[in-house]
C-alpha cells in the first residue's frame, strides 16, 4: 500500500498534459533610431560690433568778427537762443569809428549837394552862351557869304572879304570853345569824382554799423555753450574763435565701416548702442555716398534714447547668407565636401550641399529643397543607406 502511495503522484505527473513547444523567432533587421528637423529657409545673421562716436546734430567753432577787448562772457554749459550774445567786447571803440564815419558821409553828401548847384546854375550860363555863340556864328557866316557875292560882282574889295573871313572864323571857334565848355559840364567828371567819395564814406558808415554789431558775438543757433574760449579783458581778434556751441539736446552716433559692410545696412536695421553699460535702439539716418579718405563710409544713426557725447559701441545683425538653415552638428565634412542625412523611404541617405555661411552653432546651405526631413543630431557611425527608424 505504501509503495502504491509512493508511484502514485509520479504516474499523475506522467499523465499530465505536455506545453507546446514555442516556434522559433526570426531577428528583423536593426534600424537606427533618429530624429529629424525641416529645413527651413531664412536668413543667416550675427551680431556686428563697431566703434562708434556720439556727437551733437550741430556743432561749431564761433569766432569773433571783429577785434577787441572782451567785457562779459556766459559761462560753459549756458544754453542760449539763436542771435543770443556770448561774448561781448568793448562797444566804445566801434561807437566811435562810426560816429565818425557818419560825419565823413554827411560832409561828403554836403560837398556833392554843392557842386550840384553849381553846376546846375553853370550848365544854364553855359547854355546860353553856346546860344550867343552860334548866334554871332550864323550871322558872321551869312555876312561872309554875301562878301564873296559881292567880290564877285566888283563890289567888295577883296581887303574887306578877308576881315569878313577872319570875323567868321573867330565866331566858329567862340561856338567850339563854348560847345566844348557845356559838354565838359555835361560829362559831370568833378561830380563823378564827389559822387564816389559819397559812396566811399557811405561804404565806410556800413562798416562801422557792422563792427558794432559784431562786438556782440551771437549763437547762430539755440544750443548749448560747450566752452568759452577768452576771457575777461583779453583781446579777442577778429576771425579768432570765441566759443563752442553744439545741440547736447540733439545728438547723432557716428559710425565708420567698409563700404560693402555700409552697403547692407537698411533702414529697418535693428541697431543698438551701447554706452556706459546703458542700450538704446537708434535707426539710420544717412549714409555718405562714396567713401572718404580712409576708404571707410560714414554712416549716422539717430538715437531713441539719451546718450552722451564720446565714445560709444554699435551693435546691429549682420546678414552673412540667405538659404536653408540648420543646426551646424547637422552638417558633416568628407574630404572637404559638406552634406547631410535625410531620411527617405526609412533609410539615411547622404545629400551633398553647399555650405553658405555657418555663425554660432547654426548653419545655412543649399542644395535641399525647403521642409526635407535633416537627421539631427547624427548618430555616431550612422552610413549611407542605413535603415532607420524616426523618433519623435
Amino acid at each position: 500500500m505504501k509503495r502504491l502511495l509512493v508511484f502514485l503522484p509520479l504516474l499523475l505527473l506522467a499523465c499530465a498534459p505536455k506545453p507546446e513547444a514555442k516556434a522559433p523567432q526570426t531577428a528583423g533587421p536593426v534600424r537606427v533610431q533618429v530624429r529629424t528637423l525641416k529645413a527651413e529657409p531664412g536668413l543667416l545673421t550675427r551680431e556686428a560690433r563697431a566703434s562708434a562716436n556720439v556727437v551733437a546734430e550741430k556743432e561749431s567753432l564761433v569766432a569773433a568778427g571783429a577785434s577787441g577787448r572782451v567785457v562779459r562772457t556766459l559761462p560753459a554749459g549756458t544754453r542760449v537762443r539763436a542771435g543770443e550774445g556770448v561774448v561781448f567786447l568793448d562797444p566804445a571803440p566801434f561807437q566811435e569809428a562810426l560816429a565818425q564815419a557818419r560825419l565823413a558821409l554827411r560832409q561828403a553828401e554836403e560837398n556833392l549837394a554843392r557842386a550840384e548847384a553849381q553846376t546846375e546854375g553853370n550848365r544854364r550860363a553855359l547854355e546860353a552862351q553856346l546860344a550867343a555863340a552860334e548866334a554871332q556864328l550864323a550871322a558872321a557866316r551869312r555876312r561872309y557869304e554875301e562878301g564873296k557875292a559881292l567880290l564877285a560882282l566888283g563890289a567888295l574889295a577883296p581887303l574887306e572879304l578877308k576881315g569878313l573871313e577872319a570875323q567868321y572864323l573867330q565866331a566858329q571857334s567862340a561856338y567850339e570853345n563854348a560847345k566844348e565848355a557845356l559838354a565838359r559840364l555835361e560829362r559831370e567828371d568833378d561830380l563823378r569824382l564827389l559822387r564816389l567819395q559819397v559812396e566811399a564814406a557811405r561804404l565806410q558808415v556800413q562798416q562801422a554799423e557792422r563792427n558794432l554789431k559784431e562786438s556782440v558775438v551771437r549763437a547762430p543757433f539755440a544750443g548749448e555753450v560747450v566752452e568759452v574760449y577768452v576771457k575777461e579783458g583779453e583781446f579777442a581778434g577778429a576771425g579768432s574763435r570765441a566759443f563752442r556751441l553744439a545741440t547736447t539736446d540733439r545728438l547723432l552716433v557716428k559710425v565708420y565701416l567698409p563700404p560693402e559692410r555700409a552697403a547692407a545696412l537698411t533702414e529697418d536695421t535693428a541697431f543698438r548702442v551701447r554706452q556706459n553699460g546703458k542700450e538704446v535702439e537708434a535707426r539710420l539716418q544717412a549714409k555718405s555716398d562714396l567713401p572718404g579718405q580712409n576708404r571707410l563710409v560714414e554712416v549716422t544713426l539717430r538715437p531713441t534714447g539719451p546718450l552722451l557725447p564720446g565714445a560709444a559701441e554699435v551693435r546691429y545683425p549682420e546678414v552673412l547668407a540667405e538659404g536653408l538653415l540648420l543646426p551646424a552638428g547637422a552638417v558633416r565634412t568628407e574630404d572637404g565636401e559638406a552634406f547631410v542625412y535625410v531620411v527617405e523611404e526609412g533609410r539615411a541617405r547622404k545629400r551633398p550641399v553647399r555650405l553658405l555661411a555657418q555663425e554660432g552653432g547654426r548653419a545655412a546651405v543649399a542644395g535641399l529643397e525647403a521642409g526635407e526631413a535633416v537627421v539631427y543630431p547624427v548618430p555616431e557611425g550612422l552610413e549611407d543607406g542605413d535603415l532607420v527608424e524616426v523618433v519623435p
